[in-house]
Formats: structure tokens, C-alpha cells, sequence
């Protein structure tokens, strides 16, 4: 729809789309016409077609033969393609007057804005804006069509309108909350006081947000004016000026129609009308047999909520068996309890034949009269109790009883401390080693106990500035404290550069001198990492260590929109790196080399001299990102540099980091 309306823009806005180009130059920069096939023997290209049907025959083709001719993917191919033919119409050497080429791209913006694009001026040509194409927020204009009172579907549009104007503006919480909600209109029934010049009429409605009870505390007023704001202009467009007010309303569910033996029985109830209207919407069941708990988030601080992530929906119910008739449900909410999260439990089985979240009802046989008993059971009077006993059996799960009887006795983490601190290190490393199996010593709980701290050490020098800061006060510059940290840690070097095991060169540091006085000749160049795979015959490799900070690409596209050069410094530390291991194995002669210690003793290291690998870390892939999102096309720009490097790896500090947290957590 949005191409259409851009072409139709184009074909009335007068003026070739080719500007003070001719046809051929104008799409020379954007295909290749000698690689396009001709559609009309005997000729062979696209070149010939337009140069037989657009010059030699003009009337051949009419004007706009380019916008559907599927050769060029402007009607139906990727986003890229039609933006790069807009981004050339609008560029100064096809369109030199400035206030034309403005002019268009205000209205290319309004017809792109609710997909997600918009032009904005990135640099200056001779005095003249160059605009290239923006990745944005889905918003506006949405289609002025009239709204009636039963318009449902077109209600819902215009609370998924809502949804996304909240979302533009940074608006979470009552985005996040919007979603849970059903909006109506009604009459307001005279109870809305008009003041002189409101518009007010005896004809005048209210906008009705019916939610879940559970959620009604968290529409303050701060978030109901956040969503009145919006609201109000698009129901205006709309053709709704008397909607002059926004109610939030609880839904209490169903009220049942009472016979007259009511007392005996219960009779069902026809579904209610917000109930009717919440067809089509995300349901609040979570599968826990399907779905995955890590796409679950925790929103909101006063009035807390399960979000999955993945879905975009509120959660309130967990799923816990699903059968043709009757499903197995939990509910759950969250109370804010001075900070602390308390969960309230709610256990029922759900009558799936009723359109409406009916309890699934059984009559008790053999009574003087039957009863009628629901299938929920409530625990939120005696939660804390309810939660000691799921956190008993969760200590029974696993126990051996092939022996003599166990009672658990540990209740918390504290208790458990308090025990253990009155054992001797040797009874309860053969407690661990009973429940986990194998030889463990206490080399390996002090190996595994200091590489978890320094993984976080790592996220921390990371993710963390003002930690990374303290680190440099203590060193010369920023390079130093990577260095200074891989040197404790090179086993993060040793599986993670390589599939193949690495180490250092030998128990020295990993920074060494390799030409000059050096360690294969025995002051000179220096290369941050030497090290060595292992095996019966090592081979090489050499590392030159940068910051997470570093540019990969330059701060400007090489051509535009899609075509990006990686930095300078990128390129200055292949180079190094390159340079390095040249030099370095200039000074080895043969295949094989025998290592040799400082004071000249020789060693039982022999490695392989031939082709030393490279390796340089520098980056983070977060660069790449803009608003949240990945650019696609610094990603390919920075994937294809580094892939068509022989024998250099470059390779990212936060690509480092998740392969060092596969080493110490296998994830």
C-alpha cells in the first residue's frame, strides 16, 4: 500500500522521476543494467531495453515504466531497494533545488512514517542537503475512516494506534498496561459537566478502558492522562470530537442470571459484552510445557507483573495442563511488599466449553442435596505457609531413600551456611563429591570459585564505565587494562580464540618482545599475546589486544546507503598484528623451532613455525547497533572486512566474553 501511494505520489507531483539525469545515469548508480536481462529479443540487457524503448522509441514505455517493472524490485522487493531509489530522486546532483527536493521529502516522510522510515539530512553537497534513509518507530497517520460505536475491529486498531504513539514517546508503563485492555464507547449519560465552549452536547460519550481488576491500581492518574493525550487527537480525526473523556473500569466478570432455586444450583450466564470484545486479543496464558521461562520479564515497580517478552502480552495465568475440556490453570499476582515481591497463588481448572473463564464445576454424589463445588483453590491468605511447603518438597526432589530414612532439616541459605562452617574441609569435600560424582579437589573448587569472579569482572570492565575508569586510574591507558587483565587470565585466551587449545607460549607473561632481543633470538617489537596451541607439536599465534571502546567502522558511510569502511584503527591493527608475526618468523629458521628460555636454556616446547595464526580483539558488536536495533548494513559491511582477512581472526570483546562464558557456565 505505502509503495503505491508513493509511486501515485510521484506520477502527479510533475517532473521526471530521472530529474537532470537521463534514465540510464540515473539508474547506473543503483544496478548493474549491463547484469539485468532484457525482457523483449533479440536484445540481451536492460541497458538495451531502455536505450530501444525510452530513447530511440520514447512512447514505448510510459514515464513511470520503472515502478513496476519487477527487474528493479521497487513494488514488491526488500525495503532497501525502494529507499535507495527515494534516497537518489531526492539526491542534489539529480535534484539541484533544494526547496524541491525538501518539499519531497516531507512527504515521502508522511507516506514512510508508518513503516517505520524516514529521510533525514545526513551531509551537505555544494550547499545542498543530501538525505538518507532512517530506520524510526512505526507511528502515524493512521487512515481517517468514521468510527460507528459498534466498530469493534477498528477499536482495537485504535488502541493498537495508542500502543504505538505511547511506544514512540517512551511512554513504558501505560504502553505495557494498554495492552491488557479492551476500549469501548458509550454515552455518558449526562454525568459529564460541561463547561461553556467544551463542544459538550447531550449526545456526548466517554472512552471506555475496561482491564483485569488485578491491574486497575496501576492506572494512575499520570498514566491515564499519558493515554487520554494520544487518544484524544485520534478519535478527533476520526470523526469522534463527542468522546470528551477517558473512564478506566475494573472488569468484575459475568454476573450470573439467579434462578429461583438458586440455592441448589447455578445457572450459566450468557458472556459479557467486554468479555465479546476481547476476541482477538493476546490471551494471558503462559504453557509452561511449551513456552520458555526466560522470554518472562518482571515489569512494573508500585504494581508489579509477569511481560513475555517474546509474545508482547501480560501474563496472569500459567498453564499447567491442557486437556480437550477442562485446562489446569495457576494465577498469579505479585504484591510489592517494601521492595520485596510476595506471590498470591490461585489453583483452578477451567471449563473450556464456556466461552468466558468459567471454574470447571462437579456434583458431590450421596449428599441430602448436591453441591455444586468450583474447582478453585485460593492461597493468598496463607501464602507464606503455602510457599514453606513448595520449598520443602523442592528439598526432597532427588533424595535417596535406599538407606536409612532422611529428614530435611535445612530450611534457608543461612541455616545451611551455619552448618557447613562447623564441618572440616575434608568431610565436606567428600560431601560434594558424593552428590556430584568424579575426583573433585580443591584445586578445582578454587578454580571454578575464581574464574566465575573474574567473568564478572570481565562483564563489569565491559558494560560498566565508571568501573573501567578505575581500573585505568591505575595503569597507563585504557590497552593497559585489558593487557593487565588477560595476563591473570589467559585461560580465557585458551579455548576461546580457537576451537584448539591454547596457552601461553610458556609460564611467562603473555606480552613479549618478538624481534630484537626477543624470544627467539634470544629490545624489540612486542606483541601483546604470544602463545601456542597444544599438542605434540605446537603451532604459533600471535595477539594484538585493543579496547572494547575502539571504532570497527568509520564514523561516516563510504558511499551511501549501504556501504560502510571499517576504521582506521581496524585496519593499523591487522596490519600490526600482520607486521608482528612477519618479523617474528623472518628470525625462525625451519619448519620446527626449539623454544628457549631467557637465560638461553633450551626447553621440551617445540613449535610450528609455519603460517603463525593472528588474532586481533578489538570492539564490541554493540556499535552496530542504532535506537535499539541492529544495522544490518554495518553489520555486513564489518562481517565481510573481517572474513576476507586471511590468517588474521579479528574478533569482538563482547564475542570474547560469551565464549569465556562457555568455558566457566556453559551457556
Amino acid at each position: 500500500m505505502t509503495r503505491r501511494d508513493i509511486f501515485d505520489y510521484l506520477r502527479g507531483e510533475g517532473g521526471p522521476w530521472w530529474g537532470r539525469l537521463d534514465e540510464i545515469d540515473f539508474l547506473e548508480g543503483l544496478y548493474d543494467l549491463d547484469g539485468l536481462a532484457s525482457t523483449d529479443f533479440p536484445f540481451t540487457t536492460a541497458r538495451d531495453d531502455i536505450v530501444q524503448h525510452r530513447i530511440n522509441n520514447p512512447l514505448d514505455l510510459p514515464d513511470d515504466w520503472v515502478f513496476e517493472d519487477p527487474r528493479f524490485q521497487l513494488l514488491d522487493g526488500p525495503d532497501e531497494v525502494l529507499l535507495a531509489f527515494l534516497t537518489r530522486l531526492v539526491h542534489p546532483e539529480v535534484q539541484p533545488d533544494a526547496d524541491q527536493s525538501s518539499r519531497r521529502v516531507e512527504k515521502l516522510n508522511r507516506l514512510l512514517g508508518p513503516d517505520g522510515w524516514t529521510f533525514r539530512v545526513f551531509e551537505f553537497l555544494s550547499g545542498r542537503p543530501i538525505f538518507t534513509p532512517f530506520a524510526i518507530q512505526a507511528t502515524g497517520p493512521m487512515v481517517s475512516l468514521p468510527l460507528a460505536d459498534d466498530d469493534t475491529g477498528k477499536l482495537d486498531v485504535v488502541l493498537g494506534q495508542i500502543y504505538s504513539l505511547l511506544d514512540r514517546d517512551g511512554e513504558e508503563v501505560a504502553r505495557d498496561l494498554i495492552r491488557a485492555t479492551v476500549l469501548t464507547l458509550r454515552r455518558d449519560g449526562g454525568i459529564y459537566h460541561p463547561m461553556p465552549g467544551d463542544r459538550w452536547t447531550d449526545d456526548t460519550y466517554e472512552a471506555v478502558l475496561t482491564v483485569d481488576r488485578v491491574l486497575l491500581p496501576a492506572f494512575t492518574r499520570a498514566v491515564s492522562d499519558a493515554i487520554w493525550q494520544r487518544l484524544e487527537p485520534v478519535l478527533t480525526r476520526l470523526q469522534r470530537r463527542d468522546v470528551q473523556s477517558l473512564v478506566v473500569e475494573g472488569d468484575i466478570g459475568h454476573l450470573p442470571a439467579v434462578p429461583l432455586d438458586w440455592r441448589n444450583q447455578t445457572a450459566e450466564a450468557d458472556p459479557p459484552v467486554a468479555r465479546r470484545l476481547r476476541i482477538g486479543l493476546p490471551t494471558q496464558e503462559f504453557d509452561v510445557t511449551r513456552q520458555d521461562f526466560s522470554d518472562l520479564e518482571i515489569r512494573g515497580t508500585g504494581f508489579p507483573y509477569f511481560y513475555d517478552t517474546r509474545g508482547g502480552r501480560l501474563i496472569t495465568e500459567f498453564l499447567l495442563d491442557d486437556r480437550p475440556q477442562v485446562a489446569t490453570l495457576c494465577h498469579v499476582t505479585l504484591i510489592n511488599k517494601d521492595g520485596v515481591l510476595s506471590p498470591r497463588i490461585k489453583l483452578w481448572k477451567k471449563d473450556k466449553t464456556k466461552t468466558v473463564k468459567t471454574p470447571a464445576t462437579e456434583v458431590i454424589p450421596g449428599t441430602e442435596a448436591p453441591q455444586i463445588v468450583k474447582a478453585l483453590v485460593d492461597t493468598s491468605d496463607v501464602h507464606e505457609n503455602f510457599w514453606k511447603v513448595i520449598s520443602f518438597l523442592q528439598s526432597c526432589v532427588g533424595l535417596d531413600f535406599s538407606g536409612t530414612s532422611l529428614r530435611p532439616v535445612v530450611d534457608d541459605e543461612a541455616e545451611l551456611a551455619r552448618l557447613l562452617a562447623d564441618q572440616d574441609r575434608t568431610t565436606l569435600l567428600e560431601a560434594v563429591r558424593t552428590a556430584v560424582g568424579g575426583a573433585l579437589t580443591e584445586e578445582d573448587i578454587r578454580l571454578i570459585s575464581n574464574r566465575k569472579s573474574q567473568l564478572q569482572r570481565f562483564r563489569q570492565l565491559l558494560n560498566d564505565p565508571e568501573f573501567f575508569e578505575q581500573d585505568r586510574g591505575r595503569v597507563a591507558g585504557p590497552e593497559a587494562v585489558w593487557q593487565g587483565f588477560f595476563e591473570e587470565n589467559p585461560w580465557i585466551f585458551g579455548y576461546g580464540l580457537t576451537l584448539v587449545a591454547c596457552g601461553p607460549i610458556d609460564d611467562g607473561k603473555l606480552e613479549r618482545i618478538t624481534t630484537g632481543a626477543n624470544i627467539f633470538s634470544g629490545a624489540g617489537k612486542r606483541s601483546d599475546a604470544v602463545m601456542r596451541s597444544k599438542g605434540f607439536i605446537s603451532s604459533l599465534l600471535f595477539c594484538e589486544i585493543k579496547t572494547h571502546r575502539t571504532s570497527l567502522l568509520a564514523g561516516t558511510p563510504y558511499r551511501l546507503p549501504d556501504v560502510y569502511q571499517v576504521s582506521k584503527d581496524v585496519v593499523g591493527a591487522v596490519a600490526q598484528v600482520q607486521k608482528t608475526a612477519h618479523k617474528a618468523q623472518r628470525l625462525v629458521s625451519g619448519e620446527l623451532h626449539r623454544h628457549y628460555r631467557d637465560d638461553g636454556a633450551p626447553t621440551d616446547i617445540e613449535v610450528s613455525t609455519a603460517r603463525p595464526r593472528q588474532v586481533l580483539v578489538i570492539g564490541s558488536l554493540s556499535e552496530f547497533t542504532d535506537g535499539g536495533a541492529a544495522n544490518p548494513e554495518k553489520i555486513t559491511s564489518f562481517e565481510q572486512y573481517r572474513r576476507s582477512i586471511q590468517d588474521v581472526e579479528v574478533i569482538t570483546f563482547d564475542e570474547l566474553y560469551e565464549r569465556a562464558c562457555f568455558i566457566v557456565e556453559d551457556r
